[in-house]
């Protein structure tokens, strides 16, 4: 029985879940320091001020790619499986008729 081949989708899961924990921690502080006005005396920092422009783009477009990605990791799954359990059966078929063959043969 042959190797199961790997999954790509689950290094698009962790580079883009990765890159979404970081964008969501940033768009967090970004309006955590909206809504405390003693924060709004010092000057924006830059990626504040990308979180202001991107921030609801960036986490929905990263959401997307998630939910894409997952989908193609479960589907990929279950076909890798079907493949795995189809070759099983071919192995066990091939294994009674060579069985079934010698038994004739002693007879």
């Amino acid at each position: 029985m042959s190797r199961p081949r790997p999954n790509p989708f689950y290094a698009i899961l962790g580079i883009v879940g990765f890159l979404f924990t970081i964008t969501a921690t940033s768009y967090c502080l970004f309006v955590l320091r909206g809504v405390r006005p003693e924060s709004l005396s010092t000057a924006p920092h830059a990626l504040e001020s990308l979180m202001n422009k991107y921030g609801v783009s960036l986490l929905a477009g990263q959401l997307a790619v998630l939910a894409i990605a997952t989908v193609g990791a479960v589907a990929m799954d279950h076909f890798e499986g079907e493949r795995q359990k189809r070759e099983r059966e071919q192995e066990s078929a091939a294994k009674r008729n060579r069985d079934r063959d010698a038994g004739t043969e002693r007879s």
